[in-house]
């Protein structure tokens, strides 16, 4: 049986009968609109596990979630399937909800009552062990969430003394005048393929923003070089100059991840390894000598900052250095990053005098390579950590960085995905007593 059948033989009666209304009215099998529920109930009021919640309460979100204010085809907009194979992860997560959270509650410092009445937020109050909200217009209303003194509900923001939810004040969106979550993260993820019937045509680099209300939520581990299947949505119809390229991740975006080769041909299957696919983007350097004039060629200058920005690129290299134990970076919100060095035969036949052109220094940030296998490779028993000389590819933002005191600059690249083929990685060696106590004394 499906998790998702499963799910559905847990959910009462009467939130079933709503949703078979809702299904019948968009002509959507009633499986579709479990799927669609399950998701609205996770991402707007934080269910995760509908067993653990009360009857009356599940019916009651169903209510919300059936009854449109304003009526959209699907909650969130249709779907788009991906394929191809992810390439990068940004370092950085941004809280979408930073700015609406900070006015809200500056809004309710200087005047709650003012706050309230305009609908910016509602206060939370508890009643009879119930999180209950009070609105404009004096309204108070039940949230169904128990009081648990351990664990806030999810939509409370507590500040100054005020316990506060912060209110939906978008009237074209179905829940306006309805509490949402005071934290929305976002991280962004790069994929290089296309829809399935536009792939074996039309590779392209696209980004994947993906968000949920907690840092782990976007923070999952993604497989970089193989082949899979991705769910997204579109932006929608006012998209930004520069932003063309985005897709946002639909809800459990990772439990949606299908790492598969069935989108091609059994004959065509050959051609989805990992190091063939990188291999092919536009943004391929394959000479690492050339690295210096793809910066100085391709650099932008933007408003704000003092130095060009660097273009991405996916370079192949040998290892010849790496370096595990990372330092430590305040501009990481993983606080470290982690250095190695990579190189090639033409790189050192063109720089045979010049040992700081003989090598390029990659910097690996924090999350990559703590959660990602930066410094992996996946092979027939898992994943198992590579050696020097193992051939990796590596894309990243291309720059420069100063050596010799600053008489001279080289190229580096800060990674944001790595990948080791297989085929091509050497075992780094394993076992042994790795802790420090083994150099203490005998007491």
């Amino acid at each position: 049986m499906s998790s998702l059948k499963k799910e559905e033989n847990k959910l009462p009666e009467e939130v079933l009968e709503r949703l078979h209304w809702y299904a019948e009215q968009h002509s959507i099998s009633q499986d579709k609109a479990v799927e669609q529920y399950l998701g609205y109930i996770e991402e707007h009021l934080g269910i995760v596990n509908t067993h653990e919640e009360d009857d009356d309460f599940l019916v009651d979100a169903a209510e919300t979630f059936v009854v449109e204010r304003r009526v959209m085809s699907t909650p969130g907009g249709s779907s788009t399937e991906l394929v191809g194979c992810f390439v990068a992860v940004e370092p950085k997560i941004r809280d979408k909800r930073e700015n609406v959270r900070e006015y809200a509650i500056q809004s309710a410092k200087e005047d709650l009552g003012a706050a309230i009445e305009k609908g910016t937020v509602a206060r939370a109050f508890v009643e009879n062990g119930i999180w209950m909200l009070e609105k404009a217009m004096g309204i108070v209303a039940s949230t169904q969430e128990r009081f648990d003194e351990d664990n806030d509900p999810w939509f409370l923001v507590r500040d100054s003394g005020m316990t506060l939810a912060i209110l939906q004040e978008n009237p074209d969106w179905a829940r306006h005048g309805e509490p949402i979550s005071p934290y929305l993260f976002s991280r962004t993820y790069r994929f290089y393929g296309n829809t399935p019937e536009k792939f074996e045509d039309d590779l392209q680099l696209f980004r994947i923003d993906v968000s949920g209300s907690t840092e782990l939520s976007v923070s999952q581990n993604v497989v970089f070089g193989e082949s899979c299947t991705v769910k997204v949505r579109p932006q929608g119809d006012n998209v930004s100059p520069g932003w063309e390229d985005m897709w946002r991740g639909v809800s459990n975006f990772f439990k949606s991840i299908n790492y598969n080769k069935e989108f091609v041909s059994e004959d065509d299957r050959e051609y989805l390894k990992g190091d063939l696919l990188m291999g092919g983007m536009d943004c391929y350097v394959s000479d690492l000598s050339d690295l210096m004039d793809v910066y100085r060629s391709e650099s932008e200058t933007v408003e704000g900052f003092d130095n060009p920005i660097g273009p991405l690129v996916c370079i192949k290299g040998k290892v010849t250095d790496i370096n595990q134990t990372g330092y430590e970076s305040e501009y990481d919100p993983a606080g470290v990053n982690y250095t190695m060095r990579v190189s090639s035969f033409a790189l050192q036949r063109e720089f045979p005098d010049n040992m700081w052109r003989q090598e390029v220094s990659v910097r690996v940030h924090g999350f990559l390579g703590q959660d990602c296998h930066a410094f992996d490779y996946k092979g027939r028993k898992g994943w198992k950590p590579y050696a020097v000389k193992s051939t990796v590819y590596i894309f990243g933002r291309l720059g420069l960085r100063a050596v010799e005191e600053g008489k001279q600059e080289v190229p580096t690249i800060r990674a944001l995905g790595v990948y080791a083929p297989p085929r091509l990685a050497i075992p780094a060696g394993e076992g042994g007593n790795t802790s420090l106590d083994q150099f203490k004394g005998v007491e």
